[in-house]
């Protein structure tokens, strides 16, 4: 791979992302909402596009190169808070995805690259489920534009790999996600909550993160769809006492406090092995090492 288009650019894994790609020498256009969007955590030599989601299609004539290996359809609106529960911004989400894969095959792309999540597999049976988290409808989403990618770009003859992330932590991380919830309670003294626990989770540090990313843009992929994850998923709890052993004894960690959302999780579905099968992936340090170094991090910040 030399050359890549990255949507979302700006975003907290697009960043990481286009860090990676540098260091591995590949040409990066990153493309960016608009001129307001901050873009001081993108490198100085990046090249830069100004495109809204819905008029992506103008990528067709702002870009001029026609030998680009890979496009990252990173850019997704509505990822933290009560925007995921509205659907009608998230529906347009799905839309904005496979008007990207046009373009990417309009624009020569080998390759077409779009993100999703875990919480696709409670979406597959949604409807045999007993809850009614709005927030599921951001999963749904990501389902449904999973679905319409894979015969979208079938029809186009676009090579396409669908790449599902859950809760990825380290770095800038500020979504709200479990981690950078957990952290930032801590870091002031608080105690953050939870419920017991006491579901399967496999919680990914960026950096590996975005190594897997360019791997599956670099390699010859065989599969339509890879989980990106350490390949060592634990329950929940123990990730969260972990981080409570870092920050030592005063730190307190509230399990059990808060009730169940009725979502269940398989640890199946974090099952790695195709990844490491067809890109060779592995991970570089322990989630301990990788917490510490966040943490690290974090208190730099802070003074």
């Amino acid at each position: 791979m030399k050359k890549a288009i990255v949507t979302g650019a700006n975003g907290y894994i697009g960043t990481w992302l286009i860090k990676e790609l540098q260091k591995n020498n590949v040409e990066v256009i990153a493309v960016v909402r608009n001129r307001d969007s901050k873009i001081d955590t993108l490198p100085e030599n990046v090249k830069i596009l100004y495109v809204e989601l819905n008029s992506i299609s103008t990528l067709v004539d702002l870009v001029v190169d026609r030998d680009i290996d890979v496009f990252y359809h990173l850019a997704w609106d509505g990822i933290n808070g009560s925007d995921r529960a509205d659907y009608q911004l998230q529906l347009l989400n799905a839309r904005y995805a496979c008007d990207s894969a046009v373009v990417a095959k309009k624009l020569n792309c080998k390759k077409f690259i779009c993100t999703g999540t875990i919480t696709e597999e409670i979406a597959k049976n949604i409807l045999n489920l007993d809850i009614n988290a709005m927030n599921s409808i951001y999963g749904v989403a990501k389902h449904t534009t999973h679905c319409l990618l894979e015969i979208l770009c079938k029809n186009l003859d676009l090579p396409f790999v669908w790449a599902r992330l859950s809760n990825i932590y380290g770095g800038n991380n500020l979504t709200g996600n479990i981690i950078s919830y957990t952290l930032k309670e801590l870091q002031q003294g608080n105690k953050p909550s939870f419920s017991k626990a006491e579901q399967p989770y496999d919680l990914m540090y960026i950096k590996d993160a975005a190594k897997a990313l360019y791997l599956i843009g670099k390699e010859n992929t065989n599969e339509s769809c890879y989980f990106i994850g350490s390949g060592s998923p634990r329950i929940l709890k123990e990730y969260l006492l972990t981080i409570k052993e870092i920050y030592g004894s005063n730190a307190e960690i509230g399990l059990g406090e808060r009730p169940e959302d009725g979502l269940e999780y398989d640890m199946e579905w974090f099952d790695t092995t195709s990844l490491k099968r067809d890109t060779g992936f592995t991970i570089k340090n322990t989630f301990k090492q990788n917490i510490q170094e966040t943490i690290n991090a974090l208190q730099e910040v802070k003074m």
